[in-house]
C-alpha cells in the first residue's frame, strides 16, 4: 500500500511539473507574441511617421510652388493690366490719327480732283495759242524772202511749239491714265511697213547730232494686232530719249523680234548709262534723273512714266538694263494679239 501511495505521489508530482512547464511555455509564447506585436507596431508607426514627413515635405514643396506660381500670376496680371492700359491709350491715339488721316485723305482727294481739273483746263487752253503760233509760223514760212537767220529763228520757234504740244499731250495722258481707262484702237499692223515709215520721222534728229540708227531683227514679215498710235508713241519716246541723252556721232540700235507670242523691242544707246539709284525712280512722273541731254534738249521728266503707262495699256511691260558708262537698253514686251489680253 505504501509503495502504491509513493508511486501515486510521484505521478502527481510529475503531472504538476508538467503543468508548470506548459504554463511557462504559454507565458513565454505570449511574451514573444506581445514583443513581436510591439515591434511590428513600432515599425508601422515609424514607417507611418516617415511617410507623413515625406508627404509633409511634398505638400510644403507643392505649397511653395503654388505660392510662387500665384506670385508670378499676380505679377503677370499686373503686367497685363499695365499693357492693357497702354493699348487703350495707343488705341485712342490710333483712332485719332486714323481720323486725322481720313480727313487729310479727303482733303487730298479734293485737291487732287481740283489739280486734275486745272491740268485739263490749262492744257487745253494752252493748245490754242500754240496752234496760233504754229499757224503764224506757216504763214511766215511761205515768204520766200527769208534769210538764213530768220529761217533759223522759225525753226527754233517751231521746236518750242512742238515741245509745248508734246508736254501738253504728256500731261493729258498722265491725267487720263490715272482717272480712266483709255479706249484702245486695235488694228492689224504690218510691222515691216510700220517700222520703215516710223524711222523716217527721226532722220532729221539723227542727222543734227551725226548719229546713226541700226535696225535688226526678224520683223519685216511680222504681223501684230495692237493700237498703232500707242505703239508709235512708245517707240517715239524711247527713240527721242536715246537721241537726246547720247553724244554726237554715236549709234542707236533697235532689235525687234517675236518671243513667245510677244513683240519684243530693244532700244540700245551708247549714252552715259543710268545709275542704280536713278533706275529705282526713273518711271515715276516728274522725275529728273542725274543724266542730262547732251545737246541742251528740253526734258520734262514725264517721258518714261508715260512709256510705262502706254506699255501697260497695251498689256505689256518695260524694263531697263544699264551700267554707268556702258549705255542703256530699254526692253518693251507687248502681246502680238491685243484682243486676247483685253478680252
Amino acid at each position: 500500500m505504501f509503495g502504491k501511495r509513493i508511486a501515486a505521489l510521484q505521478a502527481t508530482s510529475v503531472l504538476s511539473d508538467s503543468g508548470s512547464i506548459s504554463n511557462w511555455l504559454i507565458l513565454l509564447f505570449a511574451v514573444v507574441a506581445i514583443m513581436g506585436a510591439y515591434l511590428l507596431f513600432r515599425l508601422y508607426t515609424r514607417r507611418t511617421k516617415i511617410q507623413r514627413k515625406v508627404l509633409q515635405r511634398k505638400v510644403e514643396k507643392r505649397t511653395s510652388e503654388i505660392s510662387k506660381q500665384k506670385e508670378e500670376l499676380e505679377e503677370q496680371s499686373e503686367k497685363l493690366k499695365k499693357a492693357y492700359e497702354e493699348i487703350k491709350v495707343k488705341n485712342i491715339a490710333i483712332e485719332e490719327a486714323f481720323e486725322h488721316l481720313t480727313n487729310s485723305f479727303s482733303k487730298l482727294s479734293d485737291l487732287n480732283r481740283e489739280k486734275d481739273g486745272i491740268i485739263s483746263i490749262v492744257a487745253h487752253d494752252l493748245r490754242t495759242p500754240l496752234n496760233n503760233i504754229e499757224g503764224l509760223i506757216q504763214l511766215v514760212s511761205m515768204d520766200g524772202n527769208l534769210n538764213d537767220d530768220q529761217k533759223d529763228y522759225i525753226d527754233k520757234i517751231r521746236s518750242v511749239v512742238r515741245h509745248g504740244n508734246e508736254m501738253i499731250r504728256d500731261l493729258l495722258d498722265i491725267n487720263q491714265a490715272k482717272n480712266q481707262k483709255p479706249e484702245l484702237k486695235i488694228s492689224t499692223l504690218q510691222l515691216g511697213e510700220f517700222v520703215n515709215s516710223w524711222q523716217a520721222n527721226f532722220e532729221k534728229s539723227l542727222s543734227s547730232k551725226k548719229q546713226k540708227l541700226e535696225l535688226v531683227g526678224d520683223y519685216q514679215s511680222l504681223e501684230v494686232q495692237t493700237d498703232q498710235g500707242l505703239l508709235s508713241r512708245i517707240m517715239d519716246n524711247l527713240m527721242s530719249n536715246a537721241i537726246k541723252f547720247s553724244e554726237k556721232g554715236t549709234t542707236i540700235f533697235i532689235d525687234i523680234n517675236e518671243e513667245d507670242e510677244q513683240l519684243v523691242i530693244k532700244i540700245t544707246d551708247e549714252g552715259p548709262g543710268i545709275s542704280e539709284q536713278d533706275q529705282q525712280k526713273m518711271f515715276k512722273p516728274f522725275t529728273r534723273l542725274s543724266a542730262t541731254p547732251t545737246g541742251g534738249e528740253p526734258s520734262n521728266g514725264l517721258g518714261l512714266s508715260i512709256i510705262k503707262s502706254l506699255c501697260q495699256q497695251l498689256g505689256g511691260k518695260i524694263k531697263v538694263e544699264s551700267e554707268i558708262g556702258k549705255g542703256t537698253t530699254f526692253i518693251v514686251s507687248i502681246p502680238k494679239q491685243l484682243e486676247a489680253v483685253t478680252a
